[in-house]
């Protein structure tokens, strides 16, 4: 079996026994940032026979910096979405169903035209866009230790990513600045934490993301999604909770019970 699968096999077993998140050791541990990616490839593979399908669209992650600075790590990284979990606003879903549930909170793209190959800028990947949206993203990140993680092993590991929940397209999206898009997230408990969209270059992650699958040789097709990135912290929610998040207003919302 290549190393690849072998991390991949070794990943979902993790999950499968509820293991804690940990940075893969030993003979397991990616190379470098290339074969964490091939991991990942190999980790979509064995999913799509395994349950969760084929992918519905890709993520950014740790796009802006206050994300960066939570997992002390100073770039992004990326993952896949599986389609079985695209889900629509409102959503409601039990926390029991995750092992170290963690809320982020996003502008999701839903792509208008196939993107093939990189070399896509802020201006040239606009071209391919068919509606922006409010978003959720779900992570699993098994109650990880945040001040020992590891790039590679978050890339094999999927980026965390567990599930995306989407609310309506934003009405003429194209004629406004994306950047300067007010983002409010209500969150039980809590007073209305506001950010910019621009907070997390939402064109340039989209770019980003595209340039780097297309350079691995996989098509982002049309109708697929692409989150990205949490302009406000992640939020870990310990009890009941119901959330409204809202970009310029049009919001997506969750109830967790």
């Amino acid at each position: 079996m290549k190393k690849p699968y072998e991390i991949a096999h070794e990943i979902i077993a993790q999950h499968r026994s509820r293991r804690r998140f940990f940075s893969l050791t030993g003979a397991l541990v990616p190379r470098d940032i290339d074969e964490a990616y091939e991991a990942q490839s190999a980790l979509h593979a064995l999913h799509a026979k395994g349950g969760r399908g084929a992918l519905g669209g890709r993520k950014i992650a740790l796009a802006s910096a206050v994300q960066q600075q939570l997992c002390g790590i100073d770039h992004p990284i990326a993952g896949g979405i599986f389609k079985s979990e695209i889900m629509d606003s409102p959503a409601e879903i039990a926390r029991a169903d995750y092992h170290g549930l963690g809320v982020e909170f996003e502008l999701a793209v839903q792509i208008g035209r196939d993107i093939t190959a990189p070399g896509h800028d802020t201006a040239s990947i606009r071209d391919h866009i068919a509606a922006i949206r409010p978003a959720f993203e779900l992570i699993i990140d098994r109650e990880a230790d945040y001040t020992t993680l590891d790039a590679r092993t978050m890339i094999a590991d999927n980026a965390w990513c567990a599930g995306v929940i989407l609310g309506d397209p934003i009405p003429d999206w194209h004629r406004h600045d994306i950047n300067a898009l007010t983002c409010e997230l209500d969150w039980t408990g809590e007073d209305t934490a506001t950010a910019a969209a621009g907070d997390a270059d939402p064109l340039g992650s989209l770019a980003w993301v595209a340039n780097l699958f297309t350079g691995q040789g996989h098509r982002i097709r049309a109708g697929e999604i692409v989150i990205t990135g949490s302009v406000i912290k992640t939020r870990y929610p310990k009890s009941a909770i119901t959330a409204r998040y809202a970009i310029d207003g049009h919001a997506v919302e969750l109830r967790i019970r």
